[in-house]
């Protein structure tokens, strides 16, 4: 989405394009004509929520659309899309237009539809994972997982006593590794497609993910089970007195009694539960969903089978629980859910999305690679080269195409060149690790900018809203250098401007001084008690004391015109004399104290004006710029052709 400061340049731009002369001519702008094809075209569309078609609006819109026009012009002769600040801007909102372009709609439709399948289908899953940086950490734990793999294959060792040997993963390591019931977007993407491409009771084989190496075994497949929603009563435990859990234990089993003989569950929440989070809400606490609480949890509340039904007591590590089930909702349909798992997975797999995109362009752009190149390459740079004070050096020999798109070949010395554009030479790290991700940045940008030039060639619509863009940028450019910034700047030409017309700056009759405004009349008429009784602003408003009204008192300072406070008798302003309590116009009412009081208008001072000045002056110099554009590019309208467009 394009950043606010360019939608004001953009109001006319968007759609707006250049007439291909075959038609009649609405007008011509310097050497430029505009067709009444697109006239009307744009005049359609800009007017869109109130489109007349009497003279005085289509001839108002030709000369906005002229002076539009006399814009981009100017922006062209001045070669401002050749500036590198406007040219970044110009290039980020095309990337960012062409996203919309040239990713490959089907590859978001199948990863949301993937993502609802594995909902429908959860699967229990147990881990091992060894964790550790680098390709020597990597190899040694690959090892070891394809050796734990075989014992537990061979029945030497149970995987349950390998994760709790030998995981790093300390959480699950004691439960066996295992993570309980998953399914999509709840482990990171690499993990989730072994949990659902390994059989049920398989092993996978090694893999890696953003946590490390992980071995993993499928337990078991179930049907999604929805949401369950529940109430519970926690009792909790220190986990170290045993005695205490024992009673706790019996008191859950006499809370269960009491709640099926009657007795309303929110009231034994209220008696009983030490759960803070849940205990005013009549113990109802989030959803529970695949994975998204303790297993034990979990299984307790599932054996529930109606609205009503009571748990047996839970022991976990948060004391004891007794829970009411209250509804279970099956998974939505794929129709009522597929917005929601489109946005998830626009924001989770962004990386999976851009892939598969990257791998569809490339072969629609005909990209080939050269894998050696990459290699030979890091072989022959110098690890020497990284690091604080060094710098990448030359290697004139790297000459090999490293890959070709279409007919064009980039070579070893086109990488470097970029690299040390983008670092200006400076590396650090592994010299594999860096090369191979700079490689990957390189080269998909190679693959988006020739993605680009055939959009531009392919897509009138994308070249056209390009242009548009190009254009808005360039505009704002102009417009905040010729007015917006030059007006806060010039500050001998604000002085002079405000001298000009110093009797339009004036303060007209009013007060200064304190305003409350509330909808809690107490507290107003505890302020005003306050103030009649010589107290100062801040101490009277220390004597609000309300707990019944939560509606907050606010407190303006400042000079303000009798307008302002509209629904009071302005004869009733009297400085230094507190009065209220009146209505304020907007359901509330108000306290006032004025300082001093202005019964005619009063000249403001430049500093008290300078917000006013600006924007005036800011107009003035928008007129004067626009009349050096209207000289310099001379506007003609053929008033046969407009009017034949009146209805």
């Amino acid at each position: 989405m394009m950043q606010t400061k360019y939608l004001l340049a953009l109001s006319l731009s968007l759609g707006l394009s250049i007439g291909s002369g075959f038609a009649q001519t609405v007008f011509t702008v310097g050497k430029e004509a505009v067709s009444k094809a697109e006239f009307l075209s744009w005049y359609q569309k800009n007017n869109s929520q109130d489109l007349k078609y009497d003279k005085t609006s289509l001839e108002n819109f030709a000369n906005l659309y002229a002076l539009y026009k006399m814009k981009v012009m100017e922006a062209d002769v001045l070669q401002l899309d050749t500036i590198p600040e406007m040219r970044s801007d110009i290039d980020m909102y095309r990337a960012q237009l062409a996203k919309n372009y040239v990713a490959d709609k089907s590859v978001l439709e199948k990863l949301v539809k993937e993502a609802y399948d594995r909902k429908k289908l959860e699967r229990k899953v147990a881990h091992i994972m060894l964790n550790g940086y680098g390709d020597a950490a990597d190899n040694a734990n690959r090892t070891k997982l394809d050796s734990l793999a075989t014992a537990i294959n061979s029945g030497k060792i149970t995987f349950e006593a390998a994760a709790k040997q030998y995981s790093s993963d300390k959480g699950t390591a004691v439960h066996g590794g295992s993570l309980g019931y998953i399914n999509a977007f709840q482990t990171p993407y690499d993990f989730e497609n072994v949990a659902y491409t390994t059989a049920v009771g398989a092993l996978s084989k090694p893999f890696k993910s953003p946590y490390g190496y992980h071995l993993l075994k499928v337990i078991a497949e179930r049907p999604s089970i929805g949401t369950v929603e529940v109430a519970q009563i926690l009792l909790a435990t220190d986990g170290k007195d045993n005695n205490e859990l024992l009673q706790k234990i019996e008191l859950a089993k006499k809370i269960k009694q009491e709640a099926q003989s009657g007795v309303a569950f929110a009231s034994l929440v209220k008696q009983y539960s030490d759960d803070e989070y849940s205990k005013d809400k009549e113990g109802l606490i989030a959803p529970i969903t695949a994975g998204s609480t303790d297993e034990l949890v979990e299984q307790a509340v599932l054996a529930l089978k109606k609205p009503g039904d009571i748990s047996e007591p839970l022991v976990t590590n948060y004391g004891v629980h007794v829970f009411k089930l209250l509804a279970k909702k099956d998974l939505e349909s794929f129709e009522a859910q597929k917005p929601a798992l489109q946005a998830k997975v626009e924001q989770s797999r962004t990386e999976v999305l851009k892939s598969q995109n990257i791998s569809v362009a490339k072969k629609d752009i005909g990209f080939k690679e050269h894998d050696a190149a990459l290699g030979q390459l890091i072989e022959t740079i110098d690890q020497g080269d990284f690091g604080k004070d060094k710098k990448l050096g030359d290697y004139p020999q790297l000459k090999a195409v490293m890959f070709e798109i279409g007919a064009h070949k980039y070579t070893q010395q086109d990488f470097l060149s970029y690299v040390k554009t983008l670092t200006q030479g400076r590396l650090n790290g592994r010299k594999e690790d860096a090369f191979r991700e700079l490689y990957r940045v390189y080269s998909e940008k190679q693959i988006l900018d020739a993605q680009m030039k055939n959009l531009e060639k392919n897509s009138p619509e994308f070249k056209k809203l390009a242009g548009e863009y190009r254009n808005g940028v360039l505009i704002f450019d102009m417009m905040d250098k010729n007015i917006w910034s030059r007006a806060n700047k010039d500050t001998l030409g604000l002085r002079t401007f405000y001298e000009k017309n110093a009797n339009k700056y004036t303060w007209n009759p009013g007060f200064t001084g304190v305003v409350f405004q509330s909808k809690n009349h107490e507290a107003l008429q505890q302020i005003l008690s306050a103030l009649q009784a010589g107290a100062s602003v801040a101490d009277a408003l220390t004597k609000i004391q309300t707990p019944s009204n939560s509606e907050k008192v606010y407190q303006q300072t400042g000079r303000f015109d009798f307008e302002h406070v509209g629904k009071v008798d302005k004869k009733l302003i009297v400085a230094q004399k507190p009065i209220g309590i009146y209505p304020d116009g907007n359901q509330g009412e108000v306290v006032i104290l004025a300082d001093e009081v202005y019964t005619t208008p009063v000249k403001k001072t430049f500093a008290e004006a300078r917000d006013q000045v600006v924007d005036e002056y800011q107009k003035e110099l928008e007129k004067q710029w626009e009349t050096k554009l209207k000289q310099k590019y001379p506007l003609k309208i053929n008033t046969s052709v407009l009017t034949s467009m009146v209805k």
